[in-house]
């Protein structure tokens, strides 16, 4: 399973032992997103001192991810995020409106792939393929509110918001998207949102006035359908385009 951190400001960064625990959870690449003159910059299959390092030197939100390769195998080119544009290109490091992160698993995105080729006449693009690189062209032709319909949890980050989207727990000033890290710093998880139980991470879920909540189709705030099929997903949503 992999872990995000959203570290809304400088005040609230991940000291050097949590980068090495979740690290060591998800050795598979980190990657990091954060603003710059209107842009989201990301940077990818980086280690914890390249993390650390960039840390030091940006101001304001920053998200960080470190992977498990369970979708996808391990490869440099499928670490998060994704950019959400027409082709999602698996760059190490670039600049977009807005970018994709994932902490889970979507069985059906090759579904939603075939529809986006078949019906929506859709190209795909070359190279390799996840569940969150198809999540991202997904998001880019049908908007981001299909991510409150799909499992796991997501982070969408453009210039000016963030949306997060499943059940999430706090952790010393920062959103995380599972504690299981906490195992390897000594910290028993009990007394706490338990993220391994989705009715408790759907009762205990509370959203930060820092990031704004997105209102599912069934009403819960970032609510997420784990049962929601491509199928279902795509064809009740309107084609439109997102930045």
């Amino acid at each position: 399973m992999c872990v995000i951190l959203v570290c809304p400001d400088e005040t609230a960064r991940p000291e050097r032992d949590v980068l090495e625990a979740c690290h060591d959870a998800n050795p598979h690449g980190a990657g990091m997103a954060w603003r710059e003159n209107g842009k989201v910059r990301w940077m990818k299959n980086l280690d914890v001192d390249d993390v650390e390092a960039l840390l030091a030197e940006l101001d304001g939100e920053v998200i960080i991810h470190f992977r498990w390769a369970s979708v996808g195998g391990v490869d440099a080119d499928l670490c998060h995020p994704f950019p959400v544009t027409r082709w999602s290109k698996t760059d190490l490091f670039g600049e977009a409106n807005t970018v994709l992160f994932h902490n889970g698993t979507w069985p059906a995105y090759d579904e939603a792939l075939r529809r986006l080729r078949h019906e929506h006449k859709k190209r795909l693009p070359r190279g390799p393929m996840s569940d969150t690189r198809a999540a991202a062209l997904c998001v880019h032709a049908h908007g981001r509110r299909i991510l409150s319909k799909l499992p796991g949890r997501w982070v969408w980050m453009n210039a000016k918001q963030t949306r997060l989207y499943g059940p999430w727990a706090e952790f010393e000033g920062m959103r995380v998207s599972n504690r299981n890290f906490l195992r390897r710093l000594g910290i028993p998880l009990s007394g706490g949102l338990d993220l391994s139980d989705p009715a408790a991470c759907a009762a205990g879920f509370r959203q930060s006035e820092f990031w704004t909540p997105e209102a599912s189709e069934n009403g819960d705030q970032n609510g997420a359908t784990p049962r929601a099929t491509a199928s279902s997903l795509i064809s009740s949503l309107t084609l439109t385009h997102c930045q």
